[in-house]
């Protein structure tokens, strides 16, 4: 245990973190002592005993699913620290699966074919504003904003000439929240609009619309619903967006907490959330392209 916790405050995981897997592990075990006896080490048990131990949480002890599921992480990180020391040859948590949620609560979801779909509908809309709401997207995709963070970005948040381009999110207070490290795609996406980003000199939004002032949240909402059209995608939202952001940085790292410091958010619970199965999108026929001479194009010019 004194291993295990040392291994964790030096895995740069926040304080409460760390308290939060000892005391979930320390109470695995008081149940594998109660279950089966002082003379069977944690070490022996596999698959099915942890599973045994999720039945009890979730009908004996009636603890919520992102419960359980925050318990099924905390054995899974102790299992490969345990491996890591040789302890054991196997980790009984590995494929034990998350507790899922009622159909009703589960988020909607982009696949990566309604991803690619919706780029295409930005790349083939109005030449005026493609290279705006293109860096919107990316950032939407590659940086799981929300809706009110990417409104409130501002010039300075944006570093693309470090080692290592990032932006600076801030939270509602208006102060640096978490940084957020940018993929090749979205670092050029941005770069091509800040060279026709046109506004007044002292407007240091990042995001503006034709009259140069900031771009506000529920023109974002009505570009993204203009584009879900065209690309076939019924209930399309940024938070859809956010969650296929989760799960693309929980594939690359295999952490949740990880995950969590990437959304902001300060309970694993929430982030379980955003990593469970969901509902797809529903799909409906693409909207089609109106001549650019459309006025009902001219009216969305945001």
């Amino acid at each position: 245990m004194e291993q295990f916790e040392a291994h964790l405050s030096s895995s740069a995981l926040a304080p409460a973190t760390v308290v939060n897997y000892v005391a979930d592990l320390r109470a695995f075990l008081r149940w594998s002592e109660s279950t089966n006896g002082a003379r069977r080490s944690p070490l022996e048990l596999d698959t099915g005993d942890v599973q045994d131990y999720c039945s009890f949480l979730e009908q004996s002890k009636s603890h919520a699913p992102a419960t359980v599921n925050r318990r099924i992480q905390a054995l899974r990180k102790f299992y490969t620290f345990a491996q890591d020391q040789g302890w054991t040859p196997v980790n009984p948590a590995e494929d034990v699966s998350l507790l899922q949620e009622p159909a009703s609560r589960r988020s909607r979801h982009l696949s990566d074919k309604d991803v690619a779909r919706l780029q295409a509908a930005v790349r083939g809309g109005r030449r005026r504003w493609v290279d705006r709401d293109w860096a919107i997207l990316q950032v939407l995709l590659h940086a799981g904003l929300k809706l009110g963070e990417l409104t409130e970005l501002r010039l300075d948040d944006v570093h693309l000439e470090a080692n290592h381009p990032y932006l600076e999110v801030r939270g509602a207070s208006g102060d640096f929240d978490r940084d957020i490290p940018l993929n090749d795609e979205t670092c050029q996406a941005l770069h091509t609009y800040l060279t026709v980003r046109q506004a007044d000199p002292e407007q240091d939004s990042l995001f503006v619309n034709r009259d140069g002032n900031p771009l506000s949240t529920r023109s974002v909402q009505r570009l993204l619903h203009r584009y879900a059209q065209r690309a076939g995608l019924r209930g399309l939202t940024t938070q859809a967006l956010r969650y296929y952001y989760a799960s693309s940085i929980y594939e690359k790292s295999g952490d949740l907490q990880t995950v969590a410091d990437m959304l902001g958010h300060r309970h694993l619970a929430t982030t379980v959330r955003y990593l469970r199965p969901s509902m797809p999108l529903e799909e409906s026929p693409p909207e089609p392209r109106a001549p650019e001479s459309d006025s009902r194009e001219r009216s969305l010019d945001l």
